[in-house]
């Protein structure tokens, strides 16, 4: 049954807005009284989704692909969506870069940088289109990595296909550029480095296509979409150009079209190569934590590899993070990418990555919103290649029940007023409960499966009494509502094993 609170919140969803008022739209921005989260029009959103497709959009015009996955979305109370810019395309054999268009047009066997590829555009104004009309937030990925990486030789790389290929194009030639080398590239293709060098040849038509993206959103007055850099990015040196570049660039364009800003941020790949050896998530030495907080060319965050790391340590790195936004001036942390996967900071794509279970999978989902995450999504669940490692519940069935669950929990409690609070857990072990609260009128506490499924809360001392109801996320039922005193014995067990969510809230608030 669809609850007065979930078309009230699908309302408000649907209304969401990142560009501000300059354009005549509604404004988004970190909710007054907790700006860890967003709000809209003064009223607060989390955001939370998944996908089984990085760049979505490219299934428009297929058939009712596109349509039906978003309809699936929304139907488990899902508002939020990533959009990568690529053409890269999961097939069972592997990744492809042949069979999806590219933005801009081919004539004569050769693309033509300076035109446009009407196909590609239409895909993503109608994939802008529908998400709008549905109440999808969009998190647009200007460059992803993948797309220029690898061999200009070989069919098997992502570098050999794309329009930026000077085998492929008709607008500029290898020797036009010393960033362009035939063959290898590195693992961060020097193309990237247009903007560090000031390429005369290659930043210009860079700069194009980062203004159309733009355009296609503002001009179309789409109202529901933000940005960021890169997927994974890990180029540049201490300062982390070019991603501080690109950002002070789309914001400057954006107003130049008459928007107050946009929002833009810079998602780090925390993994070799970068310009750190990290082994920890928590050190303010690296520049992949510390620049993104300190230049102002980013104005909120994602932490999305952080989702790599499981258990407590998890969410012990998203408060730590935390602790440093707020000493910097508090705003939004996104995790666009959710994963299945363990991948520890600083370790091995190939060498380190293992399989948790399904649990432990589900469990990162819901750790990053107990430690005040602004919005969390499924990564895809395509393996990196046959028979790899999962990679996230996108919206596999598993997907779907932890989302209906969390719009359950959303719709029950105002999370935007609360915030971390496992100081007020007692009698727990490791990775066992995670609390959200805010003292004397509302508690939550998400138990992972791990210990005895059973800890102490602290209430706040009063006379009230509190409403408790258990929220089952495997199967996104409540319990018997029940009454607890604050003064009495405050302990609170789980029935059973498996994901849980007690939810107190005081009587007369």
């Amino acid at each position: 049954m669809i609850t007065r609170s979930f078309e009230i919140s699908l309302a408000v969803s649907s209304l969401i807005v990142f560009l501000c008022a300059g354009t005549g739209f509604a404004q988004i921005k970190p909710y007054a009284q907790n700006p860890n989260y967003w709000q809209y029009d003064g009223c607060p959103i989390l955001l939370f989704g998944g996908s089984d497709r990085d760049n979505i959009f490219q299934w428009a015009g297929d058939g009712t692909r596109l349509t039906d996955h978003l309809d699936l979305l929304q139907s488990c109370g899902g508002n939020y969506l990533r959009c990568t810019m690529s053409s890269r395309e999961y097939t069972s054999d592997g990744y492809r870069w042949d069979l999806l268009p590219y933005p801009f047009a081919r004539v004569d066997g050769k693309y033509d940088l300076h035109r446009w590829n009407e196909e590609y555009w239409n895909k993503l104004r109608v994939f802008l289109r529908e998400t709008q009309t549905r109440g999808i937030l969009v998190q647009i990925e200007f460059w992803d990595r993948w797309n220029e990486n690898g061999d200009s030789r070989h069919a098997r790389f992502g570098w050999y296909h794309p329009p930026w290929n000077p085998n492929n194009n008709s607008t500029y030639d290898w020797a036009d550029s010393p960033l362009l080398k035939p063959g290898k590239t590195d693992f961060y293709n020097a193309f990237h480095h247009a903007a560090v060098e000031n390429d005369p040849v290659l930043l210009p038509l860079q700069r194009r296509f980062v203004e159309k993206v733009i355009d296609e959103v503002i001009d179309n007055r789409h109202d529901h979409v933000l940005f960021q850099v890169d997927n994974e990015s890990g180029i540049g040196d201490e300062t982390l150009e070019p991603d501080p570049y690109w950002a002070r660039f789309a914001r400057q364009y954006a107003k130049s079209k008459g928007a107050d800003d946009i929002f833009v941020c810079s998602s780090r790949r925390f993994h070799w190569p970068t310009p750190y050896k990290a082994t920890t998530f928590q050190d303010w030495d690296n520049p992949e934590v510390r620049v993104p907080l300190t230049n102002a060319a980013f104005n909120f965050s994602d932490i999305s590899q952080n989702n790599g790391v499981s258990g407590q340590t998890q969410y012990d790195n998203i408060l730590w993070y935390r602790s440093q936004v707020l000493e910097h001036g508090a705003r939004p942390i996104n995790h666009v990418k959710c994963y299945h996967f363990n991948w520890p900071i600083g370790g091995s794509f190939g060498r380190d990555r293992t399989s948790p279970t399904d649990a432990e999978a589900g469990a990162k989902f819901w750790r990053a919103v107990f430690a005040g995450a602004a919005s969390i999504r499924f990564h895809r669940h395509t393996p990196t290649r046959p028979a790899g490692l999962r990679e996230g519940f996108g919206l596999a069935p598993q997907g779907q029940r932890h989302l209906r669950s969390m719009r359950e929990f959303v719709d029950a409690v105002h999370v935007f007023r609360m915030n971390p609070h496992n100081d007020l857990l007692s009698e727990r072990v490791t990775n066992e409960a995670y609390c959200l609260a805010e003292p004397g009128r509302q508690y939550a506490v998400f138990f992972t499966g791990d210990g005895d499924r059973s800890v102490q809360i602290e209430l706040a001392p009063s006379e009230r009494s509190f409403e408790l109801r258990w929220l089952d996320i495997a199967t996104t039922c409540w319990g018997q509502r029940t009454t607890v005193s604050s003064n009495g014995d405050n302990t609170l067990k789980a029935s059973s094993g498996g994901h849980w969510v007690a939810v107190l809230t005081a009587a007369n608030p």
